[in-house]
């Protein structure tokens, strides 16, 4: 039974004053093209040629990675501002808003302004169906939808003042988020200069040294990685231990099948490596992409014999600083020209490598110092996530409250 004030429809229930409406019924639709390369002159600074490589997670969208002249732009597909962006091929139902005067490829359907729509409501309803879309795609080698299937798209069309309104409420939505990741940018751009400068120059020192890695504070010491570590290569034999975790560039070492989502490793795990709680490891082609971590999700647990197993010694280094030394940015540095192998992608760093590096090492109880300040930095970056997370959950519900017409504005 539908409420009152709905009516059924066939693309569902909709307020009884919302009209459901084929694309091409309220907007001309227009497909990109791209001016010959060839001819230099078509391409310039003047207007914004967007591919679906310049659509990411921004609504709005002013520049693409190339532009064109107005010879260009006299050959292009000549869009006005606030025209809707979709793409169609390869990568369906990415979208965006054109905000100024400009073009785009053959590989995004345009979706014109007028005055039968708010382009900011369509938008939000191609972000709220992109599975949708997809779905539309045809069954060919490469995803796509083709303009007449796209102009046939029904969705359900509001009154201009809802749609005006809903738009608005998403928007401010929008805002907020983008207001939450810029703080997030800002508090990770700080907290990486803050690293550097702990790990080289320390807490408060005056005198300093001159030592094979350059000036360091008087009280430290220039030591080898093996010099506090040691190779762990205990195998699963006897496929006792079942917990399988990875080894990830972000979050460290994470249980696999959480993760993941699904199983990334092999059946036969009783050729994996064991890996206890507080011991290291890296995958050793991947080092110099960060993926190094240590284990406190289980106290024991398998991992890949792709990764290299360590321990450290907790009398000597802190186990929050070593982590943030193994993962800093002039650490990776090193990885970069440590590998071994003949492909640049698939360089390998043996832990007979890795143990052979040589870093500053402040005394213990500096050490715990650097990486308290650095966990209160880590504290307030956990915070703004977890904010930004928090508005991203209440949009999603917005989208699809206000774009069924469930909650009426």
């Amino acid at each position: 039974m539908v409420a009152e004030g709905y009516k059924e429809t066939e693309i569902g229930v909709i307020p009884e004053d919302w009209e459901v409406k084929q694309i091409k019924d309220f907007s001309i639709i227009a497909t990109g093209n791209t001016p010959p390369t060839k001819d230099i002159n078509n391409y310039g600074a003047e207007y914004p040629w967007i591919t679906p490589t310049d659509i990411g997670s921004k609504k709005n969208i002013f520049i693409g990675a190339r532009s064109l002249s107005s010879q260009g732009y006299s050959k292009a597909r000549q869009l006005p501002q606030d025209t809707v962006l979709i793409t169609s091929i390869a990568s369906i139902g990415k979208n965006a808003i054109l905000k100024k005067q400009g073009s785009c490829n053959q590989q995004i359907n345009a979706i014109l302004p007028s005055n039968n729509h708010i382009s900011e409501y369509v938008y939000y309803w191609f972000e709220n169906n992109t599975s949708k879309i997809i779905g539309l795609a045809g069954q060919t080698a490469v995803l796509m939808i083709n303009k007449t299937d796209f102009s046939n798209i029904k969705i359900p069309l509001p009154p201009l003042k809802e749609q005006e309104k809903i738009a608005d409420i998403l928007s401010a939505a929008d805002e907020k988020i983008d207001a939450i990741a810029s703080q997030i940018q800002k508090a990770e751009t700080l907290k990486k200069g803050l690293l550097q400068k702990l790990l080289s120059e320390g807490i408060g020192h005056s005198e300093f040294k001159d030592s094979e890695l350059g000036k360091i504070p008087e009280s430290w010491e220039v030591v080898e990685l093996g010099s506090f570590s040691k190779s762990i290569s205990k195998k699963n034999k006897d496929n006792v231990i079942t917990d399988v975790v990875s080894v990830t560039k972000y979050d460290g070492i994470v249980n696999s099948l959480e993760y993941f989502n699904k199983k990334v490793f092999s059946d036969n795990i009783t050729t994996y490596k064991i890996i206890e709680r507080n011991q290291f490891a890296y995958a050793t082609i991947h080092l110099d992409e960060g993926s190094v971590g240590f284990l406190d999700i289980f106290d024991i647990a398998v991992l890949s014999p792709m990764y290299s197993v360590f321990e450290i010694d907790y009398k000597r280094v802190d186990r929050s600083y070593f982590y943030s030394l193994v993962k800093s940015h002039k650490m990776i540095k090193i990885y970069e020209h440590i590998g071994l192998g003949s492909v640049e992608r698939r360089k390998s760093i043996s832990f007979n490598i890795f143990k052979k590096i040589k870093i500053p090492l402040p005394p213990l109880e500096e050490q715990k110092q650097i990486a308290e300040i650095l966990s209160t930095a880590d504290e307030k970056l956990e915070v703004l996530r977890a904010k930004k997370e928090n508005y991203e959950i209440l949009k999603k519900g917005l989208l699809q409250k206000l774009l069924s017409g469930e909650v009426r504005v």
